[in-house]
């Protein structure tokens, strides 16, 4: 009998542990993290990322004169991190819960060849490949035959939102009119994390 007890005792205790793991994984739940996406504290951080992108869109704009861009999109999204990263023998999962990222994409079409665009971007102004001195990473894509260029929100976003500035045409239609697309992307990182 006393055996029995134990067992069932650890046997609670296990399920009790299990339980509390499992719980841990989905609080704060996602209602709560859109909420929070939504509020007036995450706006601000929105707010001083937005101004650093475009701060360095207009820094980009003004370096590379040629460059008439036929929309500047930016991408901001909140998403939950949980149970991404997941190892079994490297580190465990992340301990934030939500992290909150904006990009800007400056999307043109050279009237040359892309490869030689971005050789010429590369010449005359600092090689965007890397992080710039704001600390956002910085990348050249033209459309190729396997793969077109693309700025789409990640599927799953708690939060999410896609801004043009020269209107509501997909890139679709500016490939369409214009041929091939290139996109000059700008990844600002993480502006706000909830853990």
């Amino acid at each position: 009998m006393r055996s029995l007890r134990r067992r069932t005792g650890e046997a609670f205790g296990l399920l009790l542990v299990f339980t509390i793991v499992g719980l841990s994984r989905v609080w704060p739940p996602k209602w709560k993290l859109r909420r929070i996406a939504a509020s007036a504290e995450v706006r601000a951080e929105r707010e001083a990322a937005a101004e650093g992108l475009l701060a360095r869109v207009r820094e980009i704009e003004a370096g590379v004169p040629w460059l008439r861009p036929l929309d500047v999109v930016i991408r901001d999204e909140c998403v939950d991190v949980r149970g991404h990263h997941i190892s079994l023998f490297g580190a465990g999962p992340s301990k934030k819960s939500m992290t909150c990222r904006m990009s800007a994409f400056i999307v043109f079409s050279p009237d040359r060849d892309p490869e030689d665009a971005v050789a010429e971007i590369h010449r005359t102004f600092p090689p965007p490949d890397g992080l710039s001195p704001g600390g956002i990473s910085e990348s050249l894509h033209w459309d190729t035959d396997e793969r077109r260029v693309a700025v789409e929100v990640a599927h799953d976003a708690l939060w999410a939102r896609l801004t043009r500035r020269h209107g509501e045409k997909s890139l679709g239609q500016l490939r369409q009119e214009n041929g091939v697309l290139c996109v000059w992307a700008l990844h600002g990182g993480t502006y706000f994390t909830v853990v």
